[in-house]
């Protein structure tokens, strides 16, 4: 009788369902709020683990999180699909059914809910699809950006970088949330790089949340709307135009020169002919063997825009960053970045005549060399020139690497060039400039409010 008394007491203490609430206030508001995907650990799972103890059960509503029940249980719950239902477990017996959409969790003590080895702010709210089930983050879009700087910008970044960084991400959140990026998944952004790297409380750091704390609600705005706020970790030089990395002309994505970029990124990646053949093939170019290649087309900033590969059966030009960038994810990995040369490989032009104050030269434009404004000294490989009225960039033409056992690829930079530097953005704070003059540098024609 004594060790029954004890084994309920025990069953007792490891689940309370504790008395509906009935009076609530609301955990946060609508308007204020991002819905995040949960894409990288808890997408269409056959179940996810709880280790919260003590839980509101209930629902996501236009005016914020309405609570339906206070559960207990010491060793956390289990959250699972049951045809379009999702059902809270504990100890493989159902404690919980929700009876409609938008089922969410949040904890009572407001701490933040944990989800196997991550941890969230807000409110977890559970979809239910085809017998599995997947998570999504709700909370307020300050919370998130706590998230969101550690994992995209180094914490020890200057305080004025990382200010810069929170503007922007910020504002992207926003851009995605009114173009409803991915609207028809039932959520604003994802945790992946397609939007930004988002790990909940795990990676918060004191610098982070103080730079978002610090900027709160500022954003970036072009003709009164939230911009396209993009971002790179380096551009070796020159950020460049969106139309020449993407396909749309941004007014405010226009390419400009890096103050100092503290860093920049330097790479090398070596390619033997019969590795570019295979790339080729995985492309479906048809061009048999490769025997050559060059740079056909290179952008505003100097990065390629245009790459050519010339076979036993012809040749095959690819466009654009992404794509020129990925072509060689057969073969070793996608480049860091598209700035970059090919010896034996680039663009020529006539020769020119340059004037530098004291003495003139005559000479092809790829033989000459320039001393940029982080002190490096980089081979030229364009040149505008200017009438009077307009300026016209000299017509270049693409000359082919060939022999040997294949080529070397030497580039600067990582990410796809377009809007914020981070580590020129970075360069700059350690000169002494302010976050606002950092994101004035590198969008063009905003306004930060």
């Amino acid at each position: 009788m004594r060790k029954n008394f004890f084994l309920w007491v025990v069953l007792a203490a490891a689940f309370v369902m504790l008395p509906t609430m009935t009076v609530f206030a609301h955990y946060y508001e609508e308007s204020d709020l991002v819905r995040i995907g949960l894409l990288r650990s808890f997408s269409n799972r056959e179940s996810i683990n709880i280790a919260n103890t003590n839980i509101f059960a209930g629902y996501g509503t236009e005016s914020g999180f309405m609570p339906v029940q206070e559960l207990y249980s010491a060793g956390g719950f289990t959250a699972r699909a049951q045809g379009n239902q999702v059902q809270l477990m504990v100890s493989g017996q159902v404690v919980h059914t929700f009876t409609g959409t938008g089922a969410q969790i949040m904890d009572v003590n407001g701490y933040p809910i944990t989800l196997g080895a991550y941890s969230y702010r807000g409110a977890i709210e559970f979809r239910p699809y085809g017998g599995r089930i997947s998570a999504i983050n709700v909370l307020s879009i300050e919370e998130y950006l706590y998230g969101v700087l550690p994992s995209e910008m180094s914490p020890g970044f200057h305080i004025e970088a990382l200010k810069a960084q929170a503007v922007a991400s910020r504002t992207f959140a926003q851009n995605s949330v009114n173009q409803g990026r991915h609207r028809a998944q039932g959520f604003d952004l994802c945790d992946g790089t397609h939007c930004q790297v988002y790990r909940g409380v795990s990676l918060e750091h004191e610098n982070t949340t103080r730079a978002v704390r610090e900027t709160h609600g500022l954003m970036l705005f072009y003709n009164d709307s939230p911009i396209l706020a993009v971002y790179f970790s380096s551009s070796g030089g020159a950020t460049d135009n969106s139309e020449d990395v993407w396909f749309e002309a941004r007014p405010y994505l226009r390419s400009v020169n890096e103050i100092h970029e503290h860093e920049p990124m330097v790479w090398t990646r070596t390619f033997t002919w019969q590795q570019l053949t295979t790339a080729a093939a995985n492309a479906n170019a048809g061009i048999g063997t490769v025997n050559g290649i060059s740079v056909s087309g290179m952008g505003a900033s100097g990065r390629a825009n245009a790459l050519t590969l010339y076979g036993t059966g012809g040749s095959w030009t690819v466009t654009r960053e992404e794509r020129i960038r990925g072509f060689f994810s057969a073969i070793g990995g996608t480049l860091p970045s598209s700035n970059f040369t090919i010896a034996g490989g680039l663009p020529t032009t006539q020769a020119v005549n340059v004037t530098s104050g004291w003495q003139d030269l005559h000479a092809p434009l790829n033989t000459l060399q320039a001393l940029d404004s982080n002190g490096a000294i980089s081979t030229v490989h364009m040149a505008y020139i200017f009438d009077g009225h307009s300026m016209r960039r000299l017509d270049s033409t693409p000359t082919v690497a060939r022999g040997g056992s294949g080529i070397t690829i030497e580039g600067r930079g990582w990410g796809h060039g377009v809007g914020m530097s981070q580590r020129g953005a970075y360069g700059m704070a350690r000169m002494g400039f302010c976050f606002r003059e950092i994101l004035l540098h590198y969008y063009t024609g905003v306004e930060i409010r």
